[in-house]
């Protein structure tokens, strides 16, 4: 239906390399598997489900719909109200701190809104909110999400000062690759973990080693920027 969303357009960083080096069978049965999994979670925020959900079951969500291909996720608003805003960022949060902290498997996303045509039913999805949120998804130089313009001017003004845990975002410098944006981040710390529990960068190394920033200096840069974030706003880890 033609009208007015917010969209989150999400990426699985690495998914290339995921796919190169893992069976496929083992990564549909593990790796995104789990995912679906969280992913059900974070949409329904109820128990974490045992079995791995259908799409229809994803779907089920009276104010979010979803659309999944390959190492692209694209969540939208079934409704142009703030409580359906609202769950989106709280979603796409959820699903940041649960992949962070648990599943090991990072996201990137960008988030706007406008008028879009939407089509569950036959796999449509067309619109500039589409492409504005995978534009800014795709510049982020981090795991993430950061709000597009579009998406600012639609959220509520009493909630863009971070103040108010419930929208789980925060006025922050998201680092990009050519610089930083001035913009709201989804603020995935709000998630409830131990203190200092952010993720090492390896079984070997809780930091990137000489020898890492060498060989793999985007995935490093990526990782700080990831760091840097959860140090700086984590209210968990700062008391």
């Amino acid at each position: 239906m033609q009208g007015r969303y917010t969209i989150a357009l999400c990426d699985i960083l690495g998914f290339s390399d995921l796919v190169k080096r893992t069976d496929l069978r083992t990564l549909v049965d593990t790796s995104l598997a789990w995912l679906r999994r969280s992913l059900h979670h974070s949409m329904h925020k109820n128990n974490f489900p045992a079995e791995v959900p259908t799409i229809e079951e994803l779907n089920a969500h009276q104010k979010l719909g979803i659309a999944w291909f390959s190492d692209t996720l694209l969540m939208y608003t079934r409704m142009d109200e703030d409580d359906a805003v609202l769950e989106l960022f709280q979603t796409v949060g959820w699903l940041l701190f649960e992949t962070m902290f648990n599943g090991g498997t990072r996201f990137r996303a960008g988030i706007a809104h406008g008028e879009a045509f939407i089509d569950a039913t036959n796999s449509m999805y067309v619109g500039e909110p589409i492409i504005e949120a995978h534009r800014m998804e795709e510049c982020q130089n981090w795991s993430g999400a950061a709000l597009c313009p579009s998406a600012l001017k639609r959220t509520p003004a009493y909630a863009q000062n971070g103040e108010y845990a419930d929208w789980w975002i925060i006025p922050y410098s998201v680092p990009t690759k050519s610089g930083v944006c001035e913009t709201l981040a989804i603020n995935w710390t709000t998630g409830i973990h131990k203190p200092s529990a952010f993720l090492p960068w390896s079984s070997e190394s809780p930091e990137p080693t000489v020898a890492d920033w060498e060989a793999r200096r985007p995935e490093c840069e990526k990782w700080r920027n990831t760091k840097t974030f959860h140090d700086h706003v984590c209210r968990h880890c700062n008391r």
